[in-house]
């Protein structure tokens, strides 16, 4: 047999390289994008885009309301809630919004999906025992052996899994109800040792928490009543202790449903500046805020969820875009 001499292994390899450097398949590496929900196109879908606005990719296209997109921690596949059936239910599909898996079959409403970190659960809030109350389940991530963790008389939603998969944040009505103050609240993955993480602060009207990939903070939006000003949400960060608590925005509009990038420089989130909500990114400590939806006005974005990188979908093969060149454009987003 001819051996291959160095030269020839070298010329392989640089052709192979090339390649898979120039190949246009949607399933290679790259950087982060941003998952989110628009009526841009008349109702209810979910898009994803490039950190810096760009390479708009439409997944869903259906007469129903999709919303509130949650990416797995492999950014292998998107759960999202949809009405496509009697009332709203919990649905996953592939990252570039192939092969729809309906995976709830109620009657009731059941929204907020979070994943596991290892991708093998998913938490949600639904009516399904009681009508009129909320409370948190998980269940396996194709549906099956779904269980209540928290039991409540009064609402708890909006869970969020925890980086080492250990603990839920989660939002409560429990100490007093609707016209009361409601708090984010932190308890162990099996729905055990709950406790108020907001209680001692002088927020009351707390939602959607959510946390830093290195475990030590959640970021959540809270609703002030400064009177004569118009009541307005802002994003908070809260030490997972509860013990320091950070103002992040600081209106003039309403600043709502904070998430992290997957390394924590960032966060994403929604404003209502304007009207309309757009989704902005800022650094996580506050600084640097930039729109990134550029949609006409009486257009929504909503919901924004990190597509990590990895082996999710790029569907232009563009390389990853650095922090770097988000220059700060309007701080008062």
């Amino acid at each position: 047999m001819n051996k291959i001499s160095p030269f020839m292994r070298r010329c392989l390899f640089l052709l192979l390289f090339a390649l898979v450097v120039t190949s246009d398949s949607t399933a290679q590496e790259f950087g982060p994008r941003i998952v989110f929900a628009s009526n841009r196109d008349g109702n209810w879908d979910i898009y994803s885009m490039d950190v810096n606005g760009d390479n708009l990719l439409q997944l869903t296209d259906h007469p129903a309301s999709d919303k509130y997109p949650a990416c797995s921690p492999d950014g292998r596949r998107i759960a999202f809630t949809s009405d496509r059936g009697v009332t709203d239910d919990l649905y996953v599909m592939d990252s570039d919004g192939k092969n729809v898996v309906r995976l709830t079959h109620d009657d009731f409403f059941e929204t907020g999906a979070s994943w596991s970190p290892d991708g093998t659960k998913i938490a949600f809030a639904s009516f399904r025992i009681v009508v009129g109350n909320t409370e948190i389940y998980v269940m396996d991530r194709d549906g099956n052996n779904a269980m209540n963790l928290t039991k409540h008389k009064w609402h708890d939603v909006s869970p969020s899994w925890s980086p080492d998969g250990s603990k839920m944040a989660f939002v409560s009505f429990r100490d007093g109800g609707f016209n009361t103050p409601h708090h984010i609240f932190v308890m162990n993955a099996d729905g055990t040792g709950r406790r108020n993480l907001t209680a001692d602060t002088i927020l009351r009207f707390n939602s959607a928490p959510t946390w830093s990939p290195d475990g030590h903070r959640i970021a959540f939006n809270s609703l002030r009543h400064f009177f004569p000003a118009p009541s307005r949400n802002d994003v908070f960060v809260i030490t997972a202790d509860g013990k320091e608590l950070e103002q992040l925005t600081d209106g003039p509009s309403s600043s709502r449903s904070p998430v992290y990038s997957p390394d924590g420089t960032k966060i994403a989130y929604v404003s209502r500046r304007g009207g309309d909500s757009n989704v902005i990114l800022m650094d996580a400590n506050g600084n640097n805020r930039v729109k990134l939806t550029k949609t006409a006005p009486g257009i929504d974005n909503e919901d924004p969820s990190w597509l990590h990188g990895g082996l999710a979908v790029n569907p232009n093969a563009k390389l990853p875009v650095s922090w770097g060149l988000l220059k700060r454009r309007d701080n008062s987003w």
